[in-house]
This record gives C-alpha cells, structure tokens and sequence, in this order.
C-alpha cells in the first residue's frame, strides 16, 4: 500500500462541461480546510473547450490542481478510478464536473471524519438544483439514518435501496478504498460497469462504518444530460439493466443471498419495461426485459 499523506484529495471527473468546469472548480477551491488538498481533474477526452479550462486551472493553480488529460475517452468507471490511484492525500472526496459544493463541505466531513475513527464514508444530503431556473431543494431521497450506520447494516441497505435514495458520499478513508480495490477488481477498471459509485458504497462498508449527515452540502446538478438523468430511454433501459447486474455482481462477490434482492430486482425490472415501452414501443427492448424476469424473479 502506498504511502499516503495528511492532505485531502478531491477527484473531478469531467466529459464536455465546457459551461459549468469553471464554477465546480471555483467552489472547490474557495473552501476553508483545516488540511491541504489537491484537485485531481479528470478530463475525460472532450470535444468541446473543457479540456482547455481545466489546463488553465492547472497552470493557475500548480500546487493544488493536476490535471490528468487522458488520450481518449475512458468512461466514467475508468476516469474515477484512475484518478483515485493518482491520490496522494489520506482522505478521498469528489464532485461532477456539472455539480457544486456548498461552503464548509470539507470542515463538516473532516469534524467527523477524526472524531469517529471507525467511520470509513461520510455521506450528507444534498441540493436538486435547475440551472435553467436556479431552483434547488433538498434531495428528499435518503435512506439513511442520521449518524453513524454499521458496514453490515449498509450492506442490506445497497442491496435493497432504489436508485439515488442515499445521496452524496461525501468523504471516504483512501486506504480502505485502495484495500477494496485490491481485493475486488473487477468493479474498479474498464466499461464493465455503468456508474462509479455503487460498487464503492457496497464494498467500503466490509471496511468500517458510515456516517450520514442531513446538512445539504452539494449542489446536484439536475437540467443537464448525465448518466441517471437522460432522456433517451434505451440509454435509460441499459442503464437499468446493468445496474441490476451489477447489484448480483457485487452479491455474489459477497457471498451474498439473492434473494434478499428481490425487491430491488422488481424495481429495476420495472424500469426496464417501461422504458422499452417508452422507447417506441421496442421489441427488442422488451424481449430483453422479460428474460430479466425469468432470471431474476
């Protein structure tokens, strides 16, 4: 395991931001933090002006901001990972490059953080926000009770939770993140996967505890295209279905019972079905669907 320091890392993953790169940025580096930290963007092969931005922030900024400009286009699972294993900083945060932190986001995280030792994440709330309008509102989406969650406790909420229902993770131990992906894998590298953070908040908790705060302290960012929030209803079909797949990855990983996943499998094969009803409606989204249901139900 490498050596890491007392510092904060802040990973940004960014694809075609060119609008909003700049304001994400900004409020990072505006925080007050009783540590140092370092913003490692990853800049994931755009196509418009975001690469240019992000490489000025890095020239602005030589000690806080690196800048990994990678020669094409890795997907979301690969460019936060990688990232992840350019951190040199104990403790691992994060933000989408459409998205924004609220001020006092590392002061909150790293209180708790140094005051529970056998907490290994830090989840807050967060704000819904419209860019189009500036409306915001708390997410109204979690799961989690306030204070400290044991790891076996969050386990069975990954694998009975709908989509989006636990929020922002906020702070996460580098180590125990390094030590899950040593020992799993398979979930930390390539395109096997749709999302990056699943994986992370089901196999964090062999490690440790977490630790839920009701403070909103992210600005989510909800007009623009992204992976959970898109129009187009294939891309919303597939997504559904490898999400259902990655949750019995991550059971059997576990040695986890499947059938404890029955409810969460119901759900996401209903998004299916509507989807591919939506989607035309498509036969061959719906074929697919219904062999979802006579495997996992």
């Amino acid at each position: 395991m490498k050596h890491l320091q007392d510092i904060i890392s802040i990973i940004v993953c960014t694809y075609n931001q060119e609008k909003t790169i700049s304001r994400t940025l900004d409020a990072i580096l505006a925080q007050q933090s009783p540590l140092p930290f370092e913003v490692i963007i990853g800049e994931d092969c755009s196509t418009d002006g975001t690469r240019a931005l992000c490489r000025q922030y890095a020239e602005r900024y030589p000690d806080n901001v690196r800048l990994m400009a990678w020669p094409e286009n890795k997907g979301i699972l690969a460019n936060y990972y990688d990232c992840v294993r350019e951190a040199r900083g104990k403790y691992l945060m994060e933000c989408g490059g459409d998205d924004e932190w609220c001020p006092g986001r590392i002061i909150l995280c790293l209180e708790i953080m140094r005051s529970h030792p056998d907490v290994v994440q830090v989840f807050t709330d967060v704000y819904f926000r419209k860019d189009q309008t500036g409306e915001s509102r708390p997410s109204g989406m979690v799961m989690l009770k306030e204070g400290v969650t044991a790891g076996r406790e969050m386990i069975d909420l990954m694998f009975h939770q709908k989509s989006n229902q636990l929020s922002s993770y906020a702070m996460t131990r580098t180590e125990k993140v390094l030590e899950v992906m040593e020992e799993y894998p398979q979930f930390f590298s390539g395109r096997a996967y749709p999302c990056e953070d699943k994986q992370l908040k089901t196999l964090i908790a062999t490690k440790g505890d977490v630790y839920f705060t009701p403070a909103c302290t992210y600005y989510y960012n909800i007009d623009n295209p992204s992976i959970t929030h898109n129009r187009n209803q294939e891309k919303k079909f597939f997504y559904a279905q490898n999400i259902l797949r990655l949750n019995h990855d991550l059971a059997h990983a576990l040695h986890y019972d499947t059938s404890q996943l029955r409810q969460q499998d119901r759900h996401f094969l209903w998004l299916m079905l509507k989807r591919a009803i939506l989607a035309g409606p498509s036969l061959k989204l719906l074929r697919i669907a219904i062999s979802g249901i006579h495997r996992y139900l």
